[in-house]
Formats: structure tokens, sequence, C-alpha cells
């Protein structure tokens, strides 16, 4: 699938010789959208937990892994979508979230997913692509902001 940018991407099921780049991209990306926090706060073994009972999606570009989308197709609930930072901009998270929700279609239940309320740049993101805040944003340091999308699949 082609990107804005002429980067040409691959979204395919992640395999097992995926998870040591996933979990790289997994920490990298918690360190920043988490700033506030201490960097050793977070480690390469915590994406291994929080995608164990997910389906994973991966962007490949010249087959290299440069980002991952998890999530609870049963659930309707998109858990991570995380991208090399490197690769930031250039529609990579677009098309990831377009082919999870292509997961997540046939029922009236709107997807959902959470961010962190002072991730402004995630935030935004949602935003163009649709997302629906549904509860106001805290001032409280780990809050979450809920998403929904509201067109059923």
């Amino acid at each position: 699938m082609p990107a804005g940018t002429g980067v040409r991407i691959a979204i395919r099921s992640t395999r097992a010789a995926d998870a040591a780049r996933c979990a790289e991209i997994f920490l990298h990306g918690r360190r920043q959208a988490f700033s506030w926090h201490p960097a050793d706060r977070f480690g390469l073994n915590d994406y291994y937990d929080c995608v164990r009972e997910d389906t994973v999606l991966v962007a490949e570009v010249a087959g290299l892994v440069v980002g991952f989308i998890s999530l609870d197709p049963q659930a309707r609930v998109i858990h991570n979508l995380f991208i090399d930072p490197g690769w930031h901009k250039r529609g990579i998270g677009s098309a990831l979230l377009r082919e999870a929700l292509g997961l997540l279609h046939g029922s009236q239940r709107p997807a959902e997913l959470a961010c962190a309320a002072r991730n402004a740049a995630a935030r935004a993101f949602y935003e163009r692509n649709g997302w629906m805040a549904v509860n106001a944003p805290s001032n409280q340091q780990d809050a979450l902001v809920l998403y929904r999308l509201s067109q059923a699949g």
C-alpha cells in the first residue's frame, strides 16, 4: 500500500521473528509518549505483556518493520499503535489503523481505543482519522482519553 510520501508500505500479521523489533519500537514509543515518567519505568519485555492476547499487525517498508498495531477484534478495541520515530508522518500509522479496522468490521458496536491525555500528537492523529473523544481529558498525569469510531465496520 503506497503512503503519501511515495513509500511502499506492506501490512501483514506479525511473525515470531518480528517480536524483538516490535519490542524496540514499543519501548521507544512509550518513552516518548509518556515523557513525564523516568525512562527506566519502561522495558523491552513490556511489549510481550501488552500484546500477549492481541492480534498484531506490522507495517514493513523494504523488509524493515517500521511500526505495529495490536488489537482485540472480539472486544473491538485497539490497544497499541506505535511507529518507529524515524518513520513518523509517512502514512504508516494511518495504514495500520485502516487495516486493523478491516478486522473489526461486521458489528454495530463502535471500535474503541484509549490514549494518554497528555499525548497531544497521538490524540491529534486519532482525531484526524475520525475518532471522537468520549470523555474529557483530565489534568491527572496518567489520565486516558477514550476514543470511539462510531461507523460500524
